[in-house]
Formats: C-alpha cells, structure tokens, sequence
C-alpha cells in the first residue's frame, strides 16, 4: 500500500469482507486476554446471587464488538454502552470499564466530526454532573469517603472517559492536518510539474523561433540564389561566380549563427556568449546590403538618434526585420520594399493596418513605442509573380514574428493594405524598467535605397573572401 509505513500493511489486511481489520482483532484479542488476567486476580465487584463467570460474557462482547471499531465506531460505542450498563448491573468489572474506553477512543479517531463532537459534550457534561454530584452528597455528609476520595473518583473518571476522547480527537487532528500537508505537497508537485512543463513549452518555442531565424532566413536566400542560377538560359561565368559567392557567404554565416546559439544552449550560466548572439536593431544595414544583393531595391527611413533599445525589443526589432525582408525577397512584385522605423509616444500608438492583430501593453500612454513597418508590392490576381521563389510557405515566420511581438506586450499585424501592397507592422513597447542593450545610437540614414552602400555596412560583417553580386 503506497503512502504507508513499512510494516502496516500486515495490520491493516481487511478481514470479514472487509468490515474488520487484522490490528483491530489483534487489539480485541490482547484486551480479551488482559480482561481474563484481571477477572482472575479478582478486579471486579461480586453482587451477592449473581456468579462470576457472567462478568466473562460481558467481557467477550465488548472485546467481540472491537473488532469493529473502525468500520462501525459509531455502532460500536452504542452496543459497548449497553454492554457496559449490564456488566454495572451485575458486577461491575474493571476490564469491561478499560475495554470501553478504547471504543470512546476509536469512535473520536475513525468516527464522523458530529460523532467526535457528541462524545466529547456527554463525556464532559457526565464529568461535570459526577462532579456535582459528588460535591453536594459531600456536603451533606452522604459521601463518607473525604475530598480525597472525591479527588480520586474524580480523576478516575478523568482517565477511564476523558482521557481515551481527548486523545483521540488529538489523534484525529494530527491525522487531519497529515492529510492536508500530503495534499498541499501533491498540489506542489502538480504545479511544479505545471510549471516544469510550460517552461520545456516556452523553451521550446524560444528555441524553435531562434532556429527558424538563423536557419530558415539563411535557406531561403540559398534556394534564391540556386533558384536565379538555375534559371540562367545562357552561360555567364562572372554572374554565377557572384551567385556562387552569396550562396557561400549565406551559408557560412548560417554554420557560424547556429555554431553560436549551440554554444548558448549547452553554457548552463549563459552570460557573455547570450548577449554575443542576441541581434541588434543597429545591425539592420547588413539586412538592407543583402537583400540590395537579391536585386531588391530597399527605402529605409529611419529617424535621427534612435536611442539604445532594451536587448529584447532590439532582438525582437530585428528579427521582425530580417524575416520582413526574406519573405519580401521571395513574393515581392515589384522588387521593392520600404521599411519605416519610429519610435513613438506609447499614447501614440494604434491598431496596425493588417489582419492579424494583437494588443498587450504597448497600449500603456506616457511610455516609448517602437514602431516597425516593412511595405512592399504583391502580384494582383491574374498575375505572374517575378518573385524567385513564389510558392506558399510554411507561415512559421509569421508565427514566429508574431509570438515575439506579443511575448514583449506590443502589437503586430501582417497583411494586405490594399491589391498592391503587403505590409508587416509591429509595435514593440519599449520597458523603461528594462536596460538598455548598451549599442550605440545608429546614424540616420537618408530616405532611398541609394542612401545606403551595398558595399559598406553590410558588407563588412561578411567572412573575408565573400565577393559582392546578385543574391
């Protein structure tokens, strides 16, 4: 039996279908036989014209009924009662008082709360009345004995009836308050194994959205580029030495993304390598460098003295960039993208334009908002797409933006403004009790995607040996 302790599982075998235990017969035995002891060394009172023996048929039939003293306490007390009123009737004897006070003690341990509660009033209402009685027939000279007698009648009554109650109901509260503590602790484990799970839940998805944005994002620009040189009708080596260049640079950039983040997942503190691999916003020109690679023509406007951003609105930020820009190098017609980033008044901040909404804390007025939108041109229905790669896709990088979004308490949106345009749009709101991920304000940078040198920013962030071309 589990939750027991070790040796109870003899004693509480169920005998007679059930309705008796092995420790309760035990238990009737040892008292039958400490009766038998008493009744020969004469512990009882002999009543002229009524013989002896009879005092052993009350004995055994209250000793009987203790087999039943815990499946039946209440039926036990009221039959060990009249048991008693007879043995009083022609004896009395000691051993019967004894065995009586166990069945006081089982029907206050195993017995309902009502049960508990009416003994302890009778037997104290009964203490109370013995008391009473004894003090007016001292009085008045009835009772020979003396006080201490009267202290002596007393205090036996106190151990034969008092005693066995008030130490059942003890017994029955510590019982209580075992079964609450064990409950209380499974309700612990519960949550605890509640909360173990939606941890490995929440990891699992942080870990699945950082894989989609190292992987999948460096994929779709290798699928671009092997689509574009399969694509080629006539040969042109310095073309395809450019493609081949990209698909290299795109590769080793994903083995060094993924090298990284394996390195955060097996460092138990994390630390210095977490922030070494945590994306910033400021990085964004080498985003913009890329896709002007593709053959995508980018429009940045970006405001003067953006201030340092917390790390996870920067990563957040950035991620919804970067992902903005790879499904635009995969659907968008024309190849063009404008890509606005603001930061705003939280009171300024409105619902998005798109149709997957989401509202949290970037509602809250007085506070920053960083405001991200990525615009670009989708075919009408009837036309081709001039896209590389124009097939549905999975839409875990729209979840995935979405969630981050979301997690930091802003709003985000994805969807078509009208015939011709797609938009994504997120709100992030920028926590002031959050610190600021230390990067330095980026320069601004002037509307048009003239205003940004494929060969600079960007490109100096790709491994030695990568050579410029069309992604």
């Amino acid at each position: 039996m589990r939750g027991r302790p070790p040796g109870r599982e003899l004693l509480d075998h169920p005998l007679l279908g059930g309705r008796a235990y092995l420790g309760s017969a035990l238990w009737a035995g040892a008292m039958f036989a400490l009766g038998l002891l008493l009744w020969g060394v004469g512990a009882y009172f002999w009543r002229d014209g009524i013989a002896p023996h009879w005092l052993l048929a009350t004995l055994a039939a209250v000793c009987g009924l203790m087999l039943f003293r815990r499946t039946a306490p209440g039926a036990v007390l009221g039959a060990a009662t009249l048991v008693v009123a007879v043995d009083a009737a022609i004896g009395p004897s000691s051993a019967v008082i004894i065995v009586y006070g166990d069945a006081l003690y089982a029907a206050c341990v195993w017995g309902r709360r009502r049960l508990a509660d009416t003994v302890l009033a009778l037997v104290c209402a009964g203490g109370v009345a013995v008391t009473a009685s004894l003090a007016v027939a001292l009085m008045l000279g009835a009772f020979r004995g003396g006080l201490l007698e009267l202290v002596q009648v007393i205090g036996l009554y106190v151990l034969v009836f008092a005693s066995p109650v008030i130490s059942g109901l003890s017994v029955r509260e510590h019982r209580q308050r075992t079964a609450l503590e064990r409950e209380r602790a499974r309700q612990i484990e519960r949550m605890a194994e509640l909360d173990r799970r939606n941890a490995v839940t929440e990891e699992r998805g942080r870990v699945a959205r950082e894989l989609h944005d190292v992987i999948a994002n460096h994929l779709s620009a290798i699928a671009v580029q092997s689509t574009a040189a399969l694509s080629m009708r006539e040969a042109d080596p310095a073309r395809m030495r450019r493609i081949l260049g990209v698909i290299r640079d795109s590769s080793l950039h994903g083995l060094t993304d993924m090298r990284a983040m394996i390195r955060v997942l097996r460092d138990e503190e994390g630390g210095p390598q977490l922030d070494a691999v945590t994306p910033r916003l400021s990085d964004a020109d080498r985003l913009f460098a890329d896709a002007r690679e593709a053959g995508v023509e980018v429009e940045v406007a970006w405001p003067d003295g953006v201030p340092p951003l917390p790390p996870r609105a920067d990563a957040a930020a950035y991620r919804v960039l970067q992902e903005s820009l790879t499904n635009a190098l995969r659907y968008a017609n024309p190849r063009r993208v404008e890509v606005v980033v603001d930061v705003r008044a939280g009171d300024a901040v409105g619902r998005g334009d798109g149709r997957e909404d989401g509202t949290g804390a970037g509602e809250t007025s007085g506070g920053r908002t960083l405001v991200v939108s990525v615009s670009n041109g989708v075919a009408e229905a009837g036309e081709g797409a001039t896209g590389v790669l124009h097939g549905q896709g999975a839409g875990a990088g729209l979840t995935g933006m979405r969630e981050r979004v979301l997690l930091l308490g802003g709003r985000f949106s994805a969807g078509p403004v009208d015939a011709r345009t797609w938009r994504v749009r997120a709100e992030i709101p920028l926590s002031p009790a959050e610190p600021a991920s230390g990067a330095e304000p980026r320069a601004s940078a002037a509307d048009g995607g003239a205003a940004q040198d494929p060969g600079g920013a960007g490109a100096a962030g790709r491994p030695a040996g990568a050579e410029d071309g069309v992604r």
